[in-house]
Formats: structure tokens, sequence, C-alpha cells
């Protein structure tokens, strides 16, 4: 938050829980802001006392005063059950003047749909992928009172929601697929820091692909090991770095022997977001190579596409989901179709082997994400969002 933003009106940033480790995009537009104050409304903190305290930090309103004790764990269950805006902790001293709520997530925002209601401010509410992708079965078979939740009130949250961003054109056609009104869906990219995110300064010390996607069915980690297996016998001095973890984490690495690529296989497991930073600036190229699982959850665009492209790299992707918005096939990357382990690894073949190539991809892709993904620009367009719906001009105004 900069210092012109503590000045101006204040928004409360809304999410159940907050922060998330795998979510420095929503910390990071945050603290991206220039006009407005933001306010982290949350069920939980998550961040522990320390960061809580941290200079410049956003003040925050959480349900039961953040506590940690019995007190503090019944009014949580409670407010899942209910989403009463009483029991969070201003609901007695006093609110701070809102000018408007900013929701991430479907049932997130199905949530912070009674406290604007009963603070008289319109609602925001950003989807970002999964959210509008998974199928209405797979939320009942979650049985979790927040999905639940989201079914009951996703009408309500249809009517009385005053804008909805969708994080890339293929989320918007999912909303309108969805029943959401048109004139109120704005489609506004997440933002990449293009001052953290940069070229390397000084050339890698080993030559390697970098992945960053959890252990589950629908990021193709799978596939990627596989594509990996076939042009390791080609280039020897190569290695994949993986970051992530999830339920697959077990089957990944019985994968990883049996191919016989082991010992080229770093898995980190999980990973602070400056980590992941500092490995992907180093890497010769990034992959991501997610699928379609049984479930049908699609990527809302692959944000680490345009972070990779930011630091001046080559990728490799898939047609899947919004992730070709995020690569210009030929231009700032090679796209493959879902599960094509042998055009993946055609696809690392060519990158590899012509650095010529992968440097004028590696240089428009920056280029890319500095024009259309630029974290400061698409702050500001999400701060000229709220002020016509604070004024309640219409969204796309």
């Amino acid at each position: 938050m900069t210092a012109s933003a503590a000045d101006g009106p204040s928004v409360g940033v809304f999410r159940l829980q907050y922060p998330v480790v795998s979510e420095a995009f929503i910390r990071e537009q945050v603290g991206a802001m220039r006009r407005y104050r933001p306010i982290i409304v949350a069920r939980s903190w998550t961040g522990g006392a320390a960061s809580a305290a941290g200079a410049g930090s956003p003040p925050r309103v959480l349900v039961g005063g953040g506590a940690s004790g019995v007190r503090g764990r019944l009014a949580r269950t409670a407010y899942a059950a209910t989403a009463s805006p009483r029991l969070f902790a201003r609901a007695r001293t006093g609110w701070p003047p809102l000018a408007l709520i900013h929701a991430h997530f479907g049932p997130d925002a199905s949530y912070a749909l009674p406290l604007a209601e009963q603070l008289g401010v319109p609602l925001i509410a950003t989807f970002h992928g999964w959210d509008v992708t998974l199928p209405d079965r797979s939320y009942r078979w979650r049985g979790s009172l927040t999905t639940w939740q989201y079914l009951l009130r996703r009408d309500a949250l249809r009517a009385h929601g005053a804008a909805f961003v969708a994080v890339s054109d293929y989320i918007r056609g999912r909303l309108l697929a969805l029943g959401f009104p048109a004139d109120r869906i704005v489609r506004l990219y997440v933002g990449v820091d293009v001052d953290a995110f940069h070229p390397a300064s000084e050339p890698a010390a080993e030559r390697y692909i970098f992945s960053a996607a959890r252990h589950t069915p629908q990021k193709g980690v799978e596939t990627l090991l596989r594509a990996f297996a076939r042009i390791a016998p080609r280039f020897p001095d190569l290695h994949l770095v993986q970051v992530g973890a999830g339920p697959l984490t077990g089957r990944l690495h019985h994968v990883a022997g049996r191919l016989g690529i082991a010992g080229r296989v770093r898995f980190l497991g999980a990973q602070p977001h400056e980590v992941v930073r500092r490995l992907m600036q180093q890497a010769a190229l990034v992959a991501l190579t997610s699928e379609t699982p049984p479930n049908g959850q699609q990527e809302a665009l692959g944000l680490v596409l345009n972070e990779a492209g930011a630091c001046g790299l080559p990728v490799v992707a898939t047609r899947h989901g919004g992730m070709p918005e995020a690569v210009i096939d030929g231009e700032t990357g090679l796209l493959r179709a879902e599960r094509d382990e042998r055009g993946i690894a055609d696809a690392f073949t060519a990158l590899l082997s012509d650095r010529a190539l992968a440097e004028r991809m590696g240089e428009r892709g920056r280029a890319l994400v500095g024009d259309v993904f630029n974290l400061r620009t698409q702050t500001a367009a999400l701060e000229a969002l709220y002020d016509r719906v604070s004024a309640g001009a219409p969204p796309a105004g």
C-alpha cells in the first residue's frame, strides 16, 4: 500500500482465509493500490502474528476478532454456517467507512454479499478459475459449508453484485454461461510486478527447465515428466526443477523413478513466492502443461506464464482454459495440445537447441507482459473500476 493510498477511500478486500501462500497475486494487488486504502476482511487470518504487524501492512477486520481460543473457533464455525456479518469484530464497535467490498473467488463473494448489504456498499467479485469451471456436482461432492453456501447464494450474487471481474476472456465466457449479466462483467487480467520479475542479471550455474505447479491432476506434471524423459538423453546437462506439492506427490516421484530420470528431476515441494521468482529467473525455459481433469476444472490464465515472460523467458504450455491468452504461439512461447508428451518434448528441443529463438521469444514475452499484464496498469484499471462502481456508474464505463 502506497502513501497516497493511505489517504484515499477504503476498500474492503474480502477473502475467507488471508493470506494464502499460493495467492501472492492478491497480496501484490493489494500492495500496488495507489488511490484506495485496502482493509483486509477475512474469516481467518493465516499470516501469523509477525506478519500481521509489519510496517505498511493493511489493517484487517476478522470474524471473532481473530481470536485463537474456543470463542474464536465457535465464531468462525458459526460464520461458515450463516455468513452473518454480526460475527465480525466490528459488528458492535462500528466499521471504518468503506467505499465498496472487493471479494476474491466466487464462494468468498457469496459470504461477502450479506456484509456489503448490511453496510450499504457495492460488492465486486473477482473469479479466478475453479470457482466457475468446476461443475456444480463437484461442489456437492466436496460437501463443505463454504461450497454449499456458494451454490445456495449464487443466484443472489448474480442479482445483487455490482461488478464481476473475470481474470481472462475465457473466464468471462464461463461467467456468461452461468448466467452472470454481461453488462456487469469486466475482464481485468491479474498483473505481474515487472520490477520484481525481470531477467537474471547473471548467467545460470546450471541448465534447467522450470515448473511451478501443484501436484494435482489438472497441472499435468506427469505429462511434463514424460516429455522431459524423451529429451533427457539428448541434453545430458539438463535438469528439471519442479516446485509444488499435493496429493500426487508420491506418484510423481514414482513416475520419475520408473522413467529413469529421478536423478535429473529436483522436486522442491512448495516454496515461497520469492524463491519461485529466483528459480524462474535462472531457468532456460518455463513449462506449464495443464490438462483437463475428470472434474472439468480449467486454468483461468496461468499466471506463472506471465511471470516467466516478465523474466524474459520463453514458455512451453498447453492449449488449456485461458492459457492461450498468456502465450502468443510462436512469438512468446510454444503451445501444444493437452497430454501431448511428444509435442511438448519437441517444443523443448526447439527452444533448447536454438538459443537465438529462445532469446527472441523471451524478449517478446517481456514486452507483452509490460504492455498487457503489468501489475501497475492492471491495478490502476481496477481502481478505475472502483471509482465507477462506488459512484453508481456502469462497471464497463
